[in-house]
């Protein structure tokens, strides 16, 4: 959507939260504002497919429909994706239903309020990535897929595992960003249950990770050495630990 369209929909959403409930916004998206062309193809059928069940299991819900936002719209890029007027529009439209549900369904007045500004609308990078309805789930698979591209799959089900890992991979773009110890970690964390089985545990991998791994040009070593260079930060981690 365009700017213009993107404040007067905030506007009205501050001064009058209980539209959400109300109206689905379809009159709003046939008009030019908002529906302003990026020639990013996406698939509303996959979209369709959020899971709503949310009640159950909401970590697992989570896994399964950061899958599917982020196959549906697999060719956006990040830097559309770090785009508020992307998400907004989504949000009010083809993931309208899954918003409500998920966010805003037994909330009034100025929780209603608060919780649609935070999770349909995106005003910064941070809202983007942690607190965005859709964004935040497409920001999963994307770090999923960049950190461990033979297996993002598993990657996804490790990094939403607790929120002190997301936290890892997702927030701290030296992890996400050089493919090689990201996916040195995760692997390490695939196969050594030690990592996660205790905050304290995870907390200590990562100081060793930072505090040793800050002056390696990881793009120059191999898988092996990777995996080696993790080998020693988890048993440097084990020791501060014990």
């Amino acid at each position: 959507m365009s700017d213009n369209a993107l404040e007067v929909q905030r506007t009205a959403s501050l001064e009058n939260p209980e539209i959400y409930f109300s109206q689905d916004f379809s009159r709003e998206a046939r008009s030019p504002s908002w529906d302003i062309s990026l020639a990013v193809n996406y698939d509303r059928d996959r979209l369709a497919e959020l899971d709503l069940t949310l009640r159950q299991n909401i970590a697992a819900i989570d896994l399964k429909n950061s899958r599917v936002v982020g196959e549906a719209l697999s060719e956006l890029t990040p830097s559309l994706a770090s785009e508020e007027r992307v998400w907004a529009r989504l949000a009010h439209t083809d993931g309208l239903v899954y918003s409500r549900v998920r966010w805003l369904d037994g909330k009034s007045g100025d929780d209603l309020r608060s919780s649609v500004r935070v999770h349909l609308f995106a005003p910064n990078q941070t809202n983007i990535r942690d607190d965005h309805a859709l964004a935040r789930l497409w920001w999963n698979w994307h770090i999923a897929k960049t950190c461990w591209p033979e297996n993002p799959e598993r990657a996804l089900e490790l990094i939403l595992s607790t929120a002190d890992v997301r936290s890892n991979f997702v927030e701290r773009f030296w992890m996400s960003s050089r493919r090689n110890i990201a996916s040195a970690t995760l692997r390490a964390m695939d196969t050594n249950n030690w990592i996660t089985a205790r905050e304290k545990n995870f907390r200590e991998f990562m100081k060793a990770l930072n505090r040793f791994g800050g002056g390696i040009v990881f793009e120059a070593l191999d898988e092996q050495e990777c995996d080696g260079f993790v080998e020693e930060c988890v048993y440097i981690a084990k020791a501060a630990a014990a």
